[in-house]
Order: structure tokens, then C-alpha cells, then sequence
């Protein structure tokens, strides 16, 4: 691991005049994913800034618009956090299943948002890639593509890997950035950027922009979400597929549905059209198959990733009749 210059700003003001100075610097909080990719060479900064010393970021508030959770949320907060109680449930739900309790209780809620993809190729220094700037994905024809995109990818294959952004964008969070122009608030589905603006970057966070905080409207008191994901070990791993799924069950009918899947695109993708199908409907297998239908129509898996539409299928018949019994 290269020597890099560690620096932790008395305030979100400092963050941002270090981030803006254009030295290669690089936010770091709880650095689960960044030191690794330091260690193993696969990123190079010379200055980390830090944004502990941030203590407004490490809260959960509750405000006449909804939910507030700062950027340095721990995963471990959000898994036991009251504030997450019924119709937020879905979201330490999710948190739960992220990683092992050392990496829950270390990584962030900023972090797990902005982290790198988990493809191999990116992640192996000696390898050069779309991603790193290089020319083309290597990673495209090679056999193991747990973590390649099943919906296209515009040179680039590798998917978001986020567990906490696919029931966040279904509680219909935004993100909160701010820098040295202004302070912008935009929905959490559009924060993430895939392969076709910039292969290089998966947000819209420019130079010298924090992400800081994400704001989770009011949800109907009836309306429940539940988080799956299916991956190569019971614990401790990234999503292979993974689904947040949710509806309001009235006179046994499904009203304002939601469906994102994760680990199968390079963002988060909302599937509009299983919402559609979904929406107004019982909650039965045909109907769930249906949903399953109208959301991998489009996919358009790699040569030895196509059993990433298989999972996903199956997450979404067993989460539409999961949550009508819950």
C-alpha cells in the first residue's frame, strides 16, 4: 500500500475545500471498501479526507417530511434503529444482511451507497479496464460473471453491488449533495449513473460534492416492503441478485407497489413495468410470475450469467406472496 496523507476537517466546509482542490484526494469514512481497494491496488489517492468529525451525519432524525439519515449512519445503526419501524422495516432488513457485524458496525450508509463494483477484473490491479480508463471489459467473455450486468452495460459489465440502495429508491429516498456551489436534493434512483455518461464513476457526485445525508418520505401506514438477495455464501457476501419488493394490501388487493432489483445492472433498477403489473392486483403466484415477466423482458444476459434471471425470478414470486402473509 502506497504512504497517503490523512486528513480530518473540523467541518463539512474543510471537507469540501479539501475534495475541491483537485490533488487527488478522496472521501473516507467508515473506508471498509476504500482501504481495500488501496491495499490491492486497484485505486491509487494520495489524500484521504476524512468526514468523522461530521457529528450532525451520524444521526437519524425524524422531520415533518419524513426520515433524515445522515451519511455516517453505521449499517449496524440502521439494522436496529426504532426509527425503522413499519413501513421502514425494509431498510434494516436489508442492512441486516450486509456483510459480517465487524464490516456492519465499521461501514456507513454514504459508503455502502457510493462503494465500487465488486467484478473481479476491476478490482485486480494488474488488469487494465473500461472502468480504470483502460480499453474494453475483459470481464465480458470470461466464465465467471456472478457479478456482470444481465441488463446490458455499454462496454462496461459490472453492476451496482449496493444492498441498501434497492429498498431505499422503493421508499422513494433522495439524495442529499452538497459542495462549494449550492446544497442539492434529487431522488436516489438518479443519483446512481451507469457505464453510457461514464464508465468511470457510478454517481453523479462531482469534484469537490458530499454526499451527506438521505431523506425517506412518509409512507402509508399499511404499505410493507421486505429485502431478499441470493449470493454465493449465507453470510458475509455481495448480492448476486437481489430484490426489494413492496405494496399496501387493500380489500386484498395490491396498491402502490414497488420493485427494484440490485447486482443484476449497473445501478439499481426500478422495474416499472412489474410495478404495473402488479399494482391493482391479488397477490397470487400467476400475478407474481406475471410481474417476474414484464421485469426481465428486456435482460440480456452475458454468455455464462444467464442463471442471474432464474434468481431473480424466483425473489420476486416468493417476495410478492411473502409480504401478503406477513
Amino acid at each position: 500500500m502506497k504512504p497517503v496523507t490523512f486528513i480530518e476537517p473540523p467541518d463539512l466546509a474543510g471537507v469540501i475545500a479539501e475534495l475541491s482542490n483537485g490533488n487527488g484526494a478522496r472521501i473516507i469514512a467508515g473506508g471498509s471498501d476504500l482501504l481495500g481497494e488501496l491495499k490491492e491496488g486497484s485505486a491509487d489517492y494520495s489524500r484521504l479526507v476524512s468526514l468523522g468529525a461530521l457529528e450532525p451525519l451520524r444521526r437519524i432524525e425524524a422531520t415533518p417530511g419524513g426520515l433524515r439519515i445522515g451519511a455516517l449512519v453505521t449499517i449496524a445503526q440502521l439494522e436496529f434503529a426504532p426509527e425503522l419501524d413499519g413501513s421502514y422495516r425494509i431498510l434494516a432488513e436489508a442492512a441486516r444482511g450486509v456483510a459480517t457485524p465487524e464490516i456492519r458496525n465499521q461501514g456507513t450508509l454514504g459508503g455502502n451507497l457510493c462503494q465500487r463494483p465488486r467484478c473481479l477484473h476491476y478490482r485486480h490491479a494488474l488488469v487494465s479496464c473500461l472502468k480504470k480508463g483502460g480499453a474494453g471489459c475483459p470481464a465480458a467473455d470470461t466464465p465467471y460473471q456472478n457479478y456482470l450486468s444481465v441488463f446490458g452495460g455499454a462496454g462496461c459489465y459490472a453492476v451496482n453491488a449496493s444492498d441498501l440502495a434497492p429498498p431505499l429508491i422503493a421508499l422513494g429516498a433522495s439524495a442529499v449533495i452538497e459542495g462549494q456551489a449550492d446544497r442539492r436534493e434529487l431522488p436516489l434512483e438518479s443519483f446512481f449513473t451507469g457505464p453510457d455518461l461514464d464508465p468511470t464513476r457510478e454517481n453523479v457526485l462531482e469534484a469537490g460534492e458530499v454526499l451527506t445525508s438521505v431523506t425517506l418520505p412518509p409512507m402509508p401506514l399499511g404499505w410493507r416492503g421486505a429485502y431478499s438477495k441470493s449470493r454465493e455464501r449465507t453470510a458475509g457476501d455481495f448480492p448476486i441478485v437481489s430484490l426489494a419488493l413492496g405494496y399496501e394490501l387493500r380489500d386484498g388487493r395490491m396498491t402502490d407497489t414497488r420493485v427494484v432489483l440490485g447486482g443484476v445492472a449497473p445501478t439499481p433498477l426500478r422495474s416499472r413495468d412489474a410495478e404495473s403489473a402488479l399494482e391493482g392486483q391479488p397477490p397470487t403466484d400467476a400475478v407474481a410470475s406475471a410481474a417476474a415477466d414484464a421485469a426481465l423482458a428486456v435482460a440480456t444476459p452475458r454468455s455464462h450469467n444467464a442463471f442471474k434471471l432464474d434468481l431473480a425470478r424466483a425473489l420476486i414470486l416468493r417476495g410478492v406472496t411473502r409480504l401478503a402473509s406477513a
